[in-house]
């Protein structure tokens, strides 16, 4: 489930796999989640090789492994669903599983054991995601960069949930 949250309404637009609106397959849940989590992503004005624009920016490639990893790391027999959370400054990414290798071994980068091989495969074959283990260092790394809060990796147990929150630029104090 994909869902932009506001603190007034709670959800403001939600995507649910079983609602019959859409193919529901992995596929086109990650493209329509993508495109609507780099809605507000700015993209400065950039020309590579004198004539090509570029509109992809370090953010939206973390963004971009962030879901791959949610779904091909995700325990689907498990008994939550995976949710992908975009509230005013931040991206919550949480599926059903816990890590399958310490957290700080995942920051540090270099391992790889993802739980669904084939989902890897497939993300392969788009061009998203490397199995090199170097997906997460490179979120902390656009992230730092960026001068933004550190990305927070967390997991939590029964049921098993691995998330990652990502605040997109200064994050304004609450009132």
């Amino acid at each position: 489930m994909a869902v932009s949250w506001d603190e007034t309404k709670q959800w403001t637009d939600r995507l649910c796999s079983g609602t019959g609106t859409w193919s529901g397959n992995l596929y086109d849940f990650y493209f329509r989640v993508y495109n609507k989590r780099i809605q507000d992503i700015k993209v400065p004005f950039e020309i590579e090789n004198g004539l090509e624009r570029v509109d992809d920016t370090p953010v939206h490639i973390a963004i971009r492994e962030a879901l791959a990893n949610c779904l091909i790391n995700a325990d689907y027999h498990g008994r939550q669903g995976l949710v992908i959370l975009k509230r005013q400054y931040e991206i919550i990414f949480a599926n059903p599983g816990s890590f399958r290798i310490d957290i700080q071994d995942a920051i540090s980068g270099g391992i790889s054991d993802p739980r669904n091989g084939t989902l890897i495969k497939m993300f392969n074959l788009i061009n998203i995601g490397e199995r090199s283990g170097s997906g997460i260092p490179m979120i902390f790394s656009v992230w730092k960069k960026k001068g933004w809060k550190k990305p927070e990796l967390d997991e939590t147990f029964n049921p098993d949930r691995s998330i990652l929150r990502l605040s997109l630029g200064a994050m304004k104090k609450r009132r």
